[in-house]
């Protein structure tokens, strides 16, 4: 089987809020840590919580990528 990559991990610089398209309230602050699925451009990244399935997106500039973990 193959084993999955290496999750990449950002941690939240600065807290951000704004409602999504569908309503739904997205609320990040400082010292949470994510999973990156994607850098969607230099503006928006992907990510999602670890263990949630619903991904979304987040300002790029309020998060610091981490180094992965060995």
């Amino acid at each position: 089987a193959a084993v999955p990559a290496e999750e990449a991990l950002v941690l939240v610089e600065y807290g951000f809020e704004y409602r999504a398209k569908d309503g739904t309230l997205v609320s990040i602050k400082p010292n949470e840590r994510y999973v990156l699925l994607k850098r969607t451009n230099h503006h928006w990244w992907h990510v999602k919580r670890s263990g949630d399935t619903r991904p979304f997106y987040i300002p790029a500039q309020c998060l610091k990528e981490l180094p992965p973990i060995a």
